[in-house]
């Protein structure tokens, strides 16, 4: 009887236990599937350093090329990345072109390369032209600035609209992809008919 009785105890140990198991396996293959999703990067939660009023020279072979400034930055040392606030730029070209100075709400500045990503309200302008765009990349090697948004160029002699553009402020040549639109004036042409 005492053997029995121990056999059926460790039965229904056993019973329990892997009852048990099972429901752990349960609820863990449940969690798993409804787990939160994984914090955000550190790029997007805390920055290494924070600094109000900041400032950035960009100089190329001993020249100073760019003037950045902005309300805010927020530094990232894993990627070598500035996120910065109120975005306020001023370039030199080395050509004849004209000064030319950047407004936005806020941009990235990767330091390794100097390149930016520029958005919000983005206002380039010189004394020659004005333009307006949404999101804006410059890349600091070759000083061409893209756009990928709707943007709207604005001067002296002409009005224009296109879905996409590149420009270099080096050398002023402008390239406008997509739906574009818009009038030019004052150019001189030829005026001879053509035979």
């Amino acid at each position: 009887m005492q053997r029995k009785t121990l056999i059926n105890t460790l039965l229904i140990g056993a019973v329990v236990l892997l009852l048990a198991l099972a429901l752990f396996f349960s609820i863990r293959q449940q969690m798993s599937r409804t787990a939160p999703a994984s914090p955000d990067s550190p790029e997007q939660t805390t920055a290494d350093l924070s600094i109000s009023q900041f400032h950035h020279t960009a100089k190329k072979d001993g020249r100073t090329e760019w003037i950045l400034d902005a309300e805010s930055a927020r530094y990232f040392k894993n990627n070598s990345r500035v996120r910065l606030k109120q975005v306020k730029l001023k370039y030199f070209p080395r050509s004849e072109q004209p000064e030319t100075r950047l407004t936005a709400d806020k941009g990235r500045l990767h330091l390794d390369s100097n390149d930016m990503d520029i958005s919000g309200h983005v206002v380039v302008e010189n004394r020659k032209w004005r333009m307006e765009t949404e999101t804006l990349h410059y890349t600091h090697e070759s000083n061409i600035i893209s756009t990928q948004t709707s943007v709207q160029i604005t001067g002296e002699s002409l009005q224009l609209r296109a879905d996409a553009m590149t420009l270099n402020i080096k050398t002023g040549k402008l390239i406008c992809r997509g739906n574009v639109e818009g009038t030019l004036s004052g150019i001189e042409t030829d005026d001879k008919p053509t035979p």
